[in-house]
Parts: C-alpha cells; sequence; structure tokens
C-alpha cells in the first residue's frame, strides 16, 4: 500500500503579538506527535526555510494593518485550501482595531508618518480581505481548541463551532454571578469555548473571544447602565475586543504628508516668481508721486503751527510750577529761620544764666567783706 502524503500545513502571522503561534507551542509533547501525520512547511518561530509552493491548510495569525499585511495574506489565499483565522486579532480586529474609533491626527504621526515606505491601512480582520473557511477565537486561544481542531481535520471531520456564551459554561463551573457583585462581567453576549477561565479565577470575561451570532448588544448595554455603569465606560469595554463586530467605525480620511522633495521643489519655485512682483511695486509708485507732495505740504503746515502753541503751553506750566514750587518752599525757611531763631534764643538764655550766676557768686563776695570789716571795727572800737 502506497503510504499517504501528510497534509501540508502552515503556520503564518501578521501584526500581532505571536501569542496565538506560542499557545499551539504549548501544548509540547502533543505537538511532537502531531508533527508525525502533518508537514509543517513553514512556522517562523521553528523553521528558518519556507516551503511556500502549496499548502494543505494555513492557520494566520494577526491583522491587516500595513500594505505588506495585504500582500503577504493575499498571496498565501492563493496558495492554500483551507485557511483557518488564528486568535482574536485575526478574527474580530481585537485590540489594534480600537483605533479605527480614535482620530488619525492623534496618532499617526507617532510613527506611520516618518515611514515613507509603510503604508498604514485601518486595522481590520482578515475576513475583510479574503475568505476565511474556520475561526479560532480567544486572546490568546486556547491551546486545547487548537489541538482539537488540527486532530478534527486529520480525522475528516468537520470542526465544532461553539456558539454558546460563556455563562453556559460558567453555571456548569457552579460560580457565582459576577453581574450581581457588581463587576462589569461581558460573558452573555461572549462566545463560549473557554471553559470560562477567566470567571473561574473571579475575573470578569471583558469579550477576547467575540460575540455570539445572537447576541444582543443593546439589552446588554442597558443591563449593565441598571447595574450602575457609566455609557462611555460601556462602550470602551464593548469595543477593546470586538467593537468591529459590534458597531461601524467612523469614516476617518487619512492625510499623507507630503514628502521632502515635494517641500524642497516648491521653495525654488517660489523663488523664480520673486522678480515678477518687483515691477508691480515700480508701477505703483509712479502713479503714488502727486499725492505724495501733497502730503508732504499740508504736513508742513501742521508741523509749523503745532509746535508753536505746544511752547507756549509748555512755558505757562513751567512758570506755574515755578511759582507754586517758590510757595510751597516758603514754609520751609520759615522752619528754618524759626529754628536758628530758637538756637540762639537758647544760646541767649545760657549766657544771662551764666552772668546771673557770675553776678550772685560777686555779691557773696562783697557781703563775706563787708562782714569782715565790720566785725573788725567793732574789734577796734570796743578795744579803745
Amino acid at each position: 500500500m502506497p503510504k499517504k502524503k501528510k497534509p501540508a500545513v502552515g503556520f503564518y502571522d501578521l501584526t500581532g503579538c505571536n501569542g496565538c503561534l506560542l499557545s499551539f507551542l504549548f501544548n509540547e509533547d502533543e505537538v511532537l506527535d502531531i508533527a508525525q501525520h502533518v508537514d509543517i512547511k513553514t512556522f517562523r518561530l521553528i523553521k528558518d526555510v519556507k516551503d511556500e509552493k502549496k499548502f494543505d491548510i494555513v492557520f494566520m495569525e494577526g491583522l491587516v494593518a500595513s500594505n505588506n499585511d495585504l500582500e503577504v495574506l493575499k498571496s498565501v489565499r492563493s496558495k492554500t485550501d483551507v485557511l483557518v483565522a488564528l486568535g482574536a486579532c485575526a478574527c474580530t480586529g481585537c485590540v489594534p482595531a480600537y483605533r479605527n474609533f480614535i482620530d488619525t491626527s492623534k496618532y499617526s504621526a507617532l510613527v506611520y508618518d516618518r515611514i515613507k515606505e509603510l503604508r498604514d491601512l485601518p486595522a481590520t480582520p482578515i475576513s475583510e480581505h479574503v475568505a476565511v473557511d474556520y475561526y479560532i477565537p480567544g486572546c490568546p486561544p486556547d491551546k486545547k481548541q487548537i489541538l482539537t481542531f488540527i486532530k478534527d481535520i486529520l480525522l475528516g471531520k468537520n470542526p465544532y463551532d461553539y456558539d454558546k456564551p460563556v455563562c453556559f459554561e460558567c453555571r456548569l463551573n457552579e460560580n457565582r454571578c459576577l453581574l450581581d457583585d457588581g463587576k462589569m462581567c461581558l460573558g452573555p453576549m461572549t462566545r463560549g469555548g473557554c471553559n470560562s477561565i477567566c470567571t473561574n479565577g473571579g475575573l470578569e470575561c471583558w469579550g477576547c473571544r467575540g460575540p455570539t451570532p445572537d447576541a444582543n448588544t443593546q439589552l446588554m448595554a442597558k443591563l449593565l447602565e441598571e447595574k450602575g455603569f457609566a455609557k462611555d465606560h460601556i462602550r470602551q469595554r464593548m469595543r477593546t475586543f470586538a467593537g468591529l463586530m459590534i458597531e461601524k467605525p467612523p469614516k476617518q480620511k487619512v492625510v499623507k504628508p507630503k514628502p521632502v522633495r515635494k517641500k524642497e521643489k516648491a521653495k525654488k519655485k517660489k523663488v523664480k516668481k520673486k522678480p515678477k512682483p518687483k515691477k508691480k511695486k515700480a508701477k505703483a509708485k509712479k502713479v503714488k508721486k502727486k499725492p505724495k507732495k501733497k502730503l508732504k505740504k499740508k504736513a508742513k503746515k501742521k508741523v509749523k503751527k503745532k509746535p508753536k502753541k505746544k511752547k507756549k503751553k509748555v512755558a505757562k506750566k513751567k512758570t506755574k510750577s515755578k511759582k507754586s514750587i517758590k510757595k510751597r518752599a516758603s514754609p520751609k525757611k520759615k522752619l528754618k529761620k524759626g529754628k536758628a531763631a530758637k538756637k540762639k534764643g537758647a544760646k541767649a538764655k545760657k549766657v544771662k544764666v551764666k552772668k546771673k550766676k557770675a553776678g550772685s557768686k560777686k555779691k557773696v563776695k562783697k557781703q563775706k567783706k563787708a562782714k569782715k570789716s565790720k566785725s573788725l571795727f567793732k574789734l577796734r572800737f570796743k578795744k579803745k
């Protein structure tokens, strides 16, 4: 019996984090078992050599965000029979697609306008550009789900498309409802298949696997509003992983910056056109010669009259100011004279006091002499 050919499998990645490819490698020993039944031709994280002639199955990770992504996606789609969207970026656009709801001027100048070769495109899932056969959602997808998908294809089965919400698995695992605890959980509208891994640990569901086919986002928003959450907060949470699946983003005009060469050419053209305005200026001077003379005469008359008036006014002001200064200065002089008179009076008083003291001393001396003379006279008279 001739041996059956192994199906040719390829793993590709566009704009993304490679977390979806790593989740397949986390199966470890089981990957080696699958490698015996599958011919892995391209896998950037495992093999350096690429064989891109023809594929049976291709797993595509990441979203389209540049012209390079779009070229790779279209070329791979033309070479494969089955294309599988691997992970949330490829299925719904995930977190990078959130920029479609933001004005491009806030982020384009940071990176995209600096690189001329990179032509920026709106971040979109791969289904917006090519036909997709199967989807494996999740951020990152469950490693066991990838294995079961490959096994089903090898056995010729149709892979099971899980369409029940996360709440279904959450109840099977006997978890308490996080909405009753006041947490913004999107489990009622999110596609299951992850075994409610987040809610098992007490963390609310953010909707990384995308909405269910029959998801009613409007009723979900009303329910969260009744729980006390703000509208802006609800809108941001729903847009984080699956915004493009819920609502259409606003149309935005992408303004392409002019390259440096074009700007330089424009400057040169402006320099060449400079002599033309010079001629216009010369003509304008000839026309405006007559009115200039009249203006000069008028100006001269006005200039002659004005300074005379100004001088008179200034002189008057000066005379008035001098008189006022003199009047104001007179009390100061009086004060100075008064102070000088006081000083002189004080000196005169001191002199008088000194004279009085000197006169009193002389009187005392005379009195003493008179007493002595009387006493001597009496003594002489008694002796006789």
